[in-house]
């Protein structure tokens, strides 16, 4: 029997292991469909390590692939945040905003679902026009995800989805704006930005929200200025609002402005982590563990000189799966390789930010969606 070492994306909570679990020397720890319902259950297995017979993983890889829907979650995203963007420029005109977002959080759980690496991907490297509502539904996606390895419940995730997508609703346009912008706030912005959840909960109330879970975290979702540590009163904390305040500080470093460039993703979790109270702040600590310091979507140096790009977490954090986009010297590869960043040739040493690496991604060829 060979084995194979099992790494944190392939063990899910709430879903039926698909194959026998072992240990090192082979003896079986968990059967074939258990059902894990616990975070701390998984991270202490993967702490000290999981195996799976060879022939049993391919096997299982063969069925999925043969399985895989054929929709391009790609094209699923896009469609998501194209509705998103309806739906929150048009909440005034719309009698039924409140039954819309909720359907759309479920829509947003079956994409992610589908392929929730494919989905990390979008999020972390898709570039949009609109700034303001891609930014919503990224913090949508994260914030449910992170909550997941929390153990909250469909209908707290439920919540915390509707009042991420909702969160900027009343400064929509000041973000766009704010995002090109290269000259301070006024006094004016500052004061908008600074009312936006009260008068976001105001908006969302008038189009017909009475669900008091959903108000008060987008009321509340500006927990401390800037991302810091959190309040010392626990009396006071929203963990719905917490999730989603922390998360949007991670992406909007993640996100480029006229004024600065995007943030590498390691630059990014450090910076959050050390501003926001370390490891005595469970909701940064969980984004970070969650998203690694190579999340899909992100840029990477290798040992060897090439570029890569990030597509899916590996047996480590510091092992993910990778194409080569770039040569050492510069040369664009017609088609991208895979490399096992385990080797040590092919180690990620560094990661680079998004603005340096000027391609246009084919992402349904990346992720063997080509034929769908």
């Amino acid at each position: 029997m060979k084995l194979l070492r099992l790494c944190a994306n392939q063990i899910r909570l709430n879903e039926p292991l698909p194959w026998n679990v072992r240990n090192e020397p082979g003896a079986l720890l968990l059967s074939k469909g258990f059902l894990i319902k616990e975070q701390h259950q998984i991270d202490t297995l993967l702490d000290r390590g999981v195996y799976v017979d060879q022939e049993e993983f391919e096997a299982h890889q063969r069925a999925a692939k043969a399985a895989r829907p054929k929709a391009d979650p790609f094209a699923l995203w896009a469609a998501i945040l194209k509705q998103v963007g309806s739906l929150l420029r048009g909440h005034a005109d719309n009698p039924h905003f409140a039954d819309d977002i909720g359907r759309m959080s479920g829509h947003i759980h079956g994409a992610m679902k589908q392929d929730v690496e494919a989905g990390t991907f979008e999020m972390i490297y898709a570039d949009h026009t609109s700034y303001a509502v891609a930014h919503s539904l990224q913090t949508a996606f994260v914030s449910s995800l992170v909550a997941e390895r929390f153990g909250w419940s469909d209908t707290e995730r439920t919540v915390l989805v509707r009042a991420a997508l909702t969160m900027n609703i009343a400064m929509l346009d000041l973000q766009n704006l704010l995002s090109q912008q290269t000259t301070p706030l006024t006094p004016q912005q500052k004061a908008e930005i600074a009312s936006h959840p009260a008068r976001g909960r105001e908006i969302l109330e008038q189009a017909g929200v009475t669900d008091q879970d959903w108000l008060s975290t987008v009321a509340d979702h500006h927990v401390t200025p800037d991302g810091g540590a959190l309040p010392q009163d626990d009396r006071s904390r929203n963990q719905l609002a917490c999730m989603i305040h922390y998360t949007d500080v991670y992406l909007a470093k993640l996100s480029p402005r006229a004024s600065r460039p995007a943030l590498a993703s390691n630059t990014a979790a450090r910076e959050l982590y050390l501003s926001a109270g370390g490891a005595n702040n469970p909701y940064t600590a969980a984004i970070i563990k969650e998203m690694g310091i190579f999340p899909p979507g992100s840029f990477v140096k290798l040992a060897n000189g090439d570029t890569a790009i990030v597509l899916r977490r590996g047996e480590s954090a510091n092992t993910p799966q990778v194409q080569s986009l770039i040569s050492a010297d510069g040369w664009v590869f017609p088609d991208p390789h895979f490399r096992n960043t385990a080797k040590p040739e092919f180690k990620v040493v560094a990661t680079v930010p998004r603005s340096n690496v000027m391609l246009h991604l084919d992402r349904k060829r990346l992720f063997g969606y080509q034929g769908s």
